[in-house]
């Protein structure tokens, strides 16, 4: 990984896109990086190739001022003039929105990574989606709806017997 930093940083970057948002008590401060410039062992290694892409994350805390810093590197097939650092931005904001709001709710709410079943882990995956799906269609949060569930099951007994 130190090498792709190095590469990254060793040639100017085409075009930079740069954002920021104030949440959870911090502001967040994003910088997009991105190069088609891509050495020819690389295009060997990588086939279809066209740009690498380096996102710097910079969180301040605004209480205590504590200050962190990530950085993430990315390969995309996508050539520059269809993906600019803007386009390359909201593409990996959206693979987060996805993480955080279905994965996110199947492992706390649901315990998901904490399953150790491997012969019917499909089926269970299914139930899951079921049941997120009905609580959706509720327009009920899911934690408030879970722990309704397990105190009084019968409303969920009811809607799935509709449903067969």
């Amino acid at each position: 990984m130190k090498d792709w930093a190095e590469f990254v940083l060793k040639y100017p970057a085409e075009n930079t896109h740069l954002y920021h948002e104030v949440r959870s008590g911090a502001l967040w401060v994003w910088q997009v990086r991105r190069t088609t410039q891509i050495p020819l062992e690389w295009e060997v290694s990588f086939p279809g190739l066209q740009q690498i892409v380096a996102i710097e994350r910079h969180k301040t805390h605004k209480r205590s001022g504590a200050v962190s810093q990530e950085s993430d590197l990315y390969l995309t097939s996508l050539p520059g003039d269809q993906a600019d650092a803007a386009t390359l931005a909201l593409v990996s904001r959206g693979h987060w929105g996805i993480e955080n709001r279905l994965h996110h709710k199947r492992d706390v709410a649901l315990g998901e990574d904490a399953c150790r079943t491997r012969k019917a882990a499909q089926t269970l995956a299914a139930l899951r989606n079921l049941l997120l799906g009905f609580l959706h269609l509720c327009g009920v949060p899911v934690l408030r709806s879970l722990r309704r569930f397990a105190v009084n099951p019968m409303p969920l007994y009811r809607w799935l017997m509709g449903c067969i």
